[in-house]
């Protein structure tokens, strides 16, 4: 489930994965390490960080838990950039140095896609 507002022309998203029925074990498995690794970030994410240092604290939790993860965990949003929210700035990835700055706005999309399903946890710092 993946929900989107605006206000005064913010945007901010916002993604939960629901599981109808009983929960495979491998699923809920990678849920516990994406909510884990979802802490390690938001114990990270600072003014005076680096990108690339929030995508890390992310990534030292997956890889305990033996998952992995190629693609960014998050971008920059800002004001007025419909239909796209990205300011296509800050990636929150491996090699981003961009110093956070007080004020920046980010969506941390932290997606596990497996074969046959995923799960997507996201929130909007």
């Amino acid at each position: 489930l993946e929900l989107a507002g605006v206000c005064r022309r913010y945007a901010a998203g916002l993604a939960r994965t629901m599981q109808l029925g009983k929960t495979p074990i491998r699923v809920a498995d990678t849920a516990k390490a994406v909510i884990e690794g979802m802490d390690a970030m938001l114990d990270t994410v600072r003014p005076g960080t680096t990108a690339e240092a929030v995508e890390a604290a992310w990534r030292k939790v997956i890889e305990r838990h033996g998952l992995k993860k190629e693609s960014r965990i998050g971008y920059s949003i800002g004001v007025a950039y419909p239909p796209d929210w990205g300011e296509h700035t800050i990636s929150l990835r491996p090699g981003d140095k961009t110093v956070l700055q007080p004020g920046n706005v980010l969506h941390s999309i932290l997606g596990m896609w497996m074969d046959g399903w995923g799960i997507e946890i996201s929130e909007t710092i």
